[in-house]
């Protein structure tokens, strides 16, 4: 799944007071998963991995990516 943009991703872990670790552990992920999305590196991921991030992040499916 395209991630909206990675802009959102970073200020919703701001907002969450996470980091990229914490996201990551939270999610199931590796943290390179979620360092390359933030970072701009992958714009894109796998549909449980969108899934677990949103949920991680208390958000809707379909918030940060499409």
């Amino acid at each position: 799944m395209r991630l909206r943009s990675r802009e959102i991703l970073v200020e919703c872990l701001e907002l969450a007071g996470m980091t990229e670790r914490e996201l990551a552990r939270r999610a199931g992920l590796s943290h390179s998963t979620v360092n390359h999305l933030c970072t701009g590196r992958r714009d894109s991921c796998s549909r449980h991995s969108a899934h677990a991030i949103e949920e991680a992040l208390n958000l809707d499916d379909g918030r940060l990516f499409v």
